[in-house]
């Protein structure tokens, strides 16, 4: 008798059929289970010493010991966290280590559907701070400095990698190097701290320039604007399109990028606050509370279905040294954005916990808000690190919190949904209906796979919502859609610039209308012209000024 499988004899070949039967049974069950293991007991962190504003609750989606120092993330197509953990980033006070081949890419998984993780999988290890990911064209697009690399994705693990650029994060500080790698609605994908995008286009990877924007962080509105900051100032923008009045290259132009977006970097931290030189004048108040914001970071325009209406496009902007997030209401003018502190000296997430840092911010598939915490006591990289701030940092031991990392979710209390569409099963027809969806992140990602599937079904239905003047969003999403699909031509903008469309439709319409600049096309594109100057609308003025240059050189 086997003493592992007492009832596993020999005392008959019927028996002996029905234990083997047993055994295969509950080998194949263990095999099973094993599959998709619980590799820890899910999460259980305590937010006591958060604040937030009426009407949102904060959960925590993930954190040790699943993740460690995330600095960013992105989603998949199944809904599922991918996080870049940035391990050697100030370990100690000295900041030894930071060449340590430990940073991950980590892919974590909620299998019981509860919004907690309780699966992870390292999808790619021995990297070297590691600072942005991208799930574009089927794969995976990752920044590991000097280099941009993309890597196919098989079984969740990466294929075949090219390398993109050798130079996107080439030589600077850790605090000031490239990253983001945010699909715009444009099919271009852009950075943070850069002047360069990345496109690929019939197997071929694509750089060109673009204007220099930010330091941490980027993201863009329903229109296609970009948003970015730096450390000290909350929120700058562009008031136009990318790349539309930069084709001069004699000229730069100053009214319309970089434009500081709130005139008040004013923060109210809920504690005597911890910053580099918190010495000078005017740095601390009289309680040594944070008087202006100095980590700004990680940006993000709300364009989830999950907040009330007066959140939509709203800005929220982290600022890590006073463990707080900000919120800022937009106003859009034709020619301007700009933004004002939502509620008067109250943050949106204010904390007493000094572990708490928030340094990205993301649209998730579901609608809702989420935030990449580092989780770490030293936030200030050691280049820069006075001797000021070491002191306050050893005194509070802030280094000793170390090891940790969360993704946090902000819900809204009535209408707390979790819930994200598969967006990988869907078909053609489906994928196409998705850009009527109020939710950003499933418009975006519908655009991308359909360009990405190439298949023509999808032509016909993209047109259909193209004629829809009541949506424009999806009027949008489409057109640059059938630009990806290399199936817009000069006939269809025609008929569109032709129509009622909403100004923010005809401003992209004119953007693409350029591409098609001809002889052949120049008598009907006079005749749309001067029926769109007649409109004196001054967002479609300022694009049919800027998208004249490609039929002047005809």
């Amino acid at each position: 008798m086997n003493k592992h499988f007492p009832f596993f004899t020999y005392s008959s070949f019927g028996s002996l059929k029905f234990n083997l039967f047993i055994s295969f049974f509950l080998i194949s069950l263990l095999v099973f289970i094993g599959c998709k293991p619980k590799d820890f007991e899910e999460p259980k962190i305590s937010l006591e010493a958060y604040q937030i504003e009426e009407g949102f609750e904060l959960e925590v989606a993930t954190s040790e010991p699943f993740i460690e120092a995330p600095v960013t993330m992105s989603f998949d197509n199944t809904g599922r966290m991918w996080v870049v953990e940035m391990k050697g980033y100030m370990q100690n006070l000295e900041g030894t280590g930071d060449d340590m081949p430990n940073g991950t890419i980590t892919i974590l998984e909620d299998l019981d559907n509860d919004g907690v993780t309780d699966h992870s999988k390292i999808f790619m290890d021995s990297l070297i701070l590691p600072r942005a990911i991208a799930h574009v064209y089927g794969g995976l697009l990752y920044a590991e400095p000097p280099n941009l690399w993309f890597v196919d994705i098989k079984n969740d693990k990466p294929k075949n990698r090219v390398l993109v650029d050798s130079l996107y994060s080439d030589g600077g500080n850790v605090e000031h190097q490239p990253n983001g790698l945010m699909m715009h609605i444009d099919n271009w994908i852009y950075s943070a701290k850069s002047n360069f995008r990345y496109k690929k286009d019939h197997g071929k990877w694509l750089k060109e320039p673009t204007s220099f924007r930010g330091q941490w962080g980027i993201s863009m509105d329903n229109f296609g604007r970009l948003y970015y900051n730096n450390n000290s100032t909350q929120l700058i923008g562009d008031y136009v399109l990318p790349n539309t009045t930069i084709k001069n290259a004699h000229y730069t132009p100053k009214s319309t990028l970089n434009n500081v977006l709130t005139p008040s970097q004013r923060v109210f931290p809920l504690h005597p606050t911890s910053v580099n030189r918190g010495y000078e004048k005017g740095v601390l108040d009289k309680d040594s509370l944070l008087v202006n914001v100095t980590s700004a970071c990680g940006p993000l325009i709300y364009r989830g279905d999950q907040f009330s209406k007066a959140y939509i496009e709203n800005a929220f902007v982290c600022a890590p040294e006073a463990n707080l997030i900000k919120r800022n209401v937009l106003t859009f003018k034709a020619d301007q954005v700009t933004g004002e502190q939502a509620i008067p000296n109250t943050e949106f997430i204010a904390s007493t916990d000094e572990g708490f840092r928030p340094v990205n911010l993301f649209n998730g598939p579901d609608g809702n808000m989420y935030i990449v915490d580092m989780h770490r006591g030293i936030i200030q990289d050691k280049a820069f690190l006075t001797p000021y701030l070491h002191k306050h940092y050893a005194n509070k031991k802030l280094d000793t919190i170390i090891g940790m990392g969360r993704i946090l979710r902000v819900v809204n209390k009535t209408n707390n949904s979790k819930e994200a569409i598969k967006i990988d099963q869907l078909s053609i027809s489906e994928l196409v209906d998705l850009l009527n969806h109020p939710n950003g992140w499933l418009r975006d990602r519908a655009q991308q796979l359909l360009i990405y599937k190439k298949n023509n079904s999808a032509i016909p239905l993209l047109k259909k919502i193209m004629s829809n003047e009541e949506n424009p969003i999806a009027q949008v999403h489409a057109l640059h859609t059938l630009n990806g699909l290399k199936a817009l031509n000069f006939e269809t903008l025609e008929k569109l610039l032709a129509s009622n469309s909403k100004s923010s439709t005809i401003s992209h319409a004119v953007v693409l209308l350029e591409q098609f600049a001809a002889l052949k096309h120049m008598p009907s594109a006079l005749k749309l012209v001067k029926k769109l100057i007649e409109k004196n609308d001054p967002e479609i003025d300022l694009y049919i000024a800027t998208s004249l240059g490609g039929w002047i050189k005809l």
